[in-house]
């Protein structure tokens, strides 16, 4: 079944033409119930509909996807609509937002699958720091606040969760997240590509990348980061999700589309975002990343910035496919007892990635202890 899964991901994405055979209904379920587990759902639908009439699941289940589909691409709507209006207010409040991973994120994916892209929440920098943040969040009447060193829960929808950075990301790692925080400072033009046109312009000349391909967005309103950027940036985010949460395959296709929407020109070896990757010591992640992608999604090998390393990459195909999207379905991540409880879940599931990634995984407990000290410090 897993392989199946594969293809018809590859037959989606354009890397394929048909699956290897004709799948029976129970593989259909199969590959559908691995599709919600992954929050591919949308995407796979595509790939059906690119598949030969012989090849199609039964119309029950044919139906079943088609609705699920349909409530995705709803839901996308809203979510797009929801992301001008929250841009529009912090605007309307001296404040310059941008549109991090997600919805920022499916701008890439072309007009087949960006509606097919399976939503989450809407997480929006603001370079205002943690006080402006708190400030904007009571001014649209919220009185009770969750927020940590990275963010704060923004509650203006009742249908959209909104996470409103003042971060843009963060490593548990102290001295790393010290190098990060200053990192992400000397980077902030790239942040905000489109927040007009002389700056998108000047961007592209300067950084010779493809600018975010869909420029409707522009006009829209929609401010999301340049490409390069995010070739640092959202592999940094499946990275530190990889260790401390759990990644599906719907973080493995966003990157996907990210490595996709490169400029072919780009000099790799000047690249900043690709330098960065080797300076936050994420290259052997990265190059068992490129091997997932070239297994499961078929992604070209000259679009790849690291040469795959097949045993890393085995790994972390394990890893994505026994907890499906954000982790949810790791047990190893599932707890009671409270705060007390996560901790212990988290300490054990990162047993098995410190021989691979011990840098960043011994910090944990130590990155627990400081950012409580550092929240006391912030009342």
């Amino acid at each position: 079944m897993r392989m199946l899964f594969f293809e018809l991901l590859q037959v989606a994405l354009g890397n394929r033409e048909r699956l290897s055979h004709v799948p029976t209904p129970e593989d259909w379920m199969g590959v559908y119930d691995e599709s919600e587990w992954q929050a591919v759902t949308g995407i796979l639908l595509h790939g059906i509909d690119r598949l030969p009439v012989e090849q199609r699941p039964p119309q029950d289940i044919l139906l079943q996807w088609i609705g699920v589909g349909q409530m995705i691409e709803q839901r996308n709507h809203l979510m797009d609509k929801r992301c001008i209006e929250l841009l529009t207010k912090l605007k309307d409040a001296g404040l310059t937002p941008t549109i991090l991973k997600g919805q920022g994120i499916a701008q890439l994916y072309g007009k087949e699958l960006r509606a097919l892209r399976q939503s989450g929440d809407i997480d929006v920098y603001v370079d205002c720091g943690l006080k402006k943040a708190l400030a904007f969040a009571k001014s649209q009447g919220q009185e009770k606040v969750e927020w940590d060193y990275k963010h704060l829960h923004l509650k203006i929808w009742d249908d959209t969760e909104v996470e409103m950075h003042y971060h843009v990301e963060v490593l548990l790692n102290l001295w790393k997240n010290r190098k990060l925080q200053k990192w992400f400072r000397e980077h902030e033009n790239e942040l905000f590509a489109h927040a007009n046109d002389n700056l998108n312009a000047n961007l592209n000349a300067n950084l010779n990348l493809k600018a975010n391909t869909d420029r409707t967005n522009d006009a829209n309103g929609f401010v999301t980061p340049t490409v390069e950027f995010n070739v640092f940036y959202i592999l940094l985010h499946i990275y530190r999700h990889f260790l401390y949460e759990g990644v599906g395959f719907r973080q493995v296709i966003d990157y996907y589309f990210v490595l996709k929407n490169l400029n072919d020109n780009l000099n790799v070896n000047e690249s900043y975002a690709y330098k960065a990757v080797r300076e936050f010591g994420m290259t052997r992640f990265a190059k068992g990343l490129m091997w997932v992608m070239h297994e499961a999604l078929g992604m070209q090998r000259d679009w790849m910035l690291w040469e795959p390393d097949e045993k890393e990459g085995r790994y972390i195909l394990k890893q994505v496919m026994r907890g499906g999207n954000f982790g949810h379905h790791d047990e190893r991540l599932k707890h009671s007892g409270g705060k007390l409880g996560a901790v212990k879940a988290i300490l054990t599931h990162n047993m098995h990635l410190i021989t691979h990634y011990p840098s960043d995984v011994i910090w944990a407990p130590v990155w627990i202890v400081w950012h409580k000290l550092w929240k006391l410090t912030r009342r």
